[in-house]
């Protein structure tokens, strides 16, 4: 696999999580990831956040997997720390980041571990880019609603929200948010048991949320955002296109799901993941859509325990 022969990027240190330090990378456009410990050569977990999150998700799984795995997070276009793309927008461009970020930062196959809108562009990944993967690991992502037929109620709201004046009516209601509402607003819609999330990890991402906020790129990284929202319903709008997709894949997985996920219901997230009966399907009861938020002991157990992560 083809790896940079340009300097690596300094490191500096973040303040949450503990220890973790962040890296900016030109990869058609400014990323950022996290660097969240782990031994020098062990093997890689690279971590893709969902829509509205970052990096700052893993936080609380990742020291709960570094005594045998060097965690990486990556944030998409748009979040957290990183920018704008300078080619293309959506979806699209968050593949070929990641793909390069893959590649060229990384330079060695990895475990790809994507949760909501980063389990979608994992997979996407590993069905264009097999080789790059050891293992697919998949938390809580966005589901066709398990009828097999195409959406067209989905494809009818899709239509609606790509109204320029619909995206415009929303950035204007976030602007008005303070970083805690908005926040709030996301957990609520994510899982009914927000308030059992831990503190000082809400606390860092309401920080972020506040800074991005107030950057003068705020207005485009909510519309990248959006895009990429967009794009998601167009796959979710074709179930059997998109199982297709799922079914091709050849790489290890392991699907994790929680019961109370409002975003990902469980069971239209059985109902695809039952085409690939290779990749053990986990549930856990009692937790919502942000599994290594809820429960990250559990989530990490799982991990480890699935023999290809355990043996990377």
């Amino acid at each position: 696999m083809p790896q940079s022969t340009s300097p690596a990027p300094a490191a500096t240190p973040v303040a949450w999580p503990p220890g973790a330090r962040s890296v900016l990378t030109d990869l058609d456009g400014p990323v950022r990831s996290l660097q969240l410990g782990g031994p020098a050569g062990a093997p890689v977990l690279l971590c893709v956040h969902g829509l509205g999150g970052s990096a700052l998700n893993w936080g609380l799984l990742a020291p709960r997997l570094t005594a045998t795995h060097r965690v990486l997070a990556v944030d998409l276009f748009g979040h957290g720390g990183s920018g704008l793309p300078t080619r293309g927008r959506g979806l699209a461009a968050d593949r070929r980041m990641l793909a390069r970020f893959v590649t060229e930062v990384v330079g060695e196959p990895v475990v790809l571990v994507g949760h909501s809108m980063g389990g979608v562009l994992a997979l996407l990944h590993a069905a264009t880019a097999p080789e790059t993967l050891r293992g697919l690991v998949l938390l809580s992502p966005p589901v066709p609603d398990g009828t097999g037929r195409r959406d067209l109620a989905l494809t009818a709201r899709r239509a609606f929200l790509a109204l320029p004046g619909v995206a415009a009516a929303v950035r204007r209601k976030l602007f008005r948010m303070t970083a805690e509402e908005v926040v709030a607003q996301q957990l609520r819609q994510a899982t009914p048991h927000a308030d059992r999330l831990p503190a000082d990890a809400v606390a860092a991402v309401v920080a972020e949320t506040r800074e991005r906020s107030a950057s003068p790129d705020a207005g485009a990284a909510q519309a990248q955002q959006w895009t990429g929202i967009l794009d998601t319903m167009a796959l979710l709008a074709r179930p059997r296109r998109w199982r297709d997709t799922v079914a091709g894949i050849d790489v290890p997985g392991v699907w994790l799901q929680g019961t109370d996920d409002p975003l990902a219901r469980a069971e239209h997230a059985r109902a695809l993941a039952a085409v690939r009966p290779d990749w053990p399907f986990r549930l856990r009861e009692g937790v919502g859509h942000l599994l290594a938020v809820e429960d990250p002991e559990w989530t990490a157990d799982a991990i480890r325990s699935w023999p290809v992560a355990g043996s990377a």
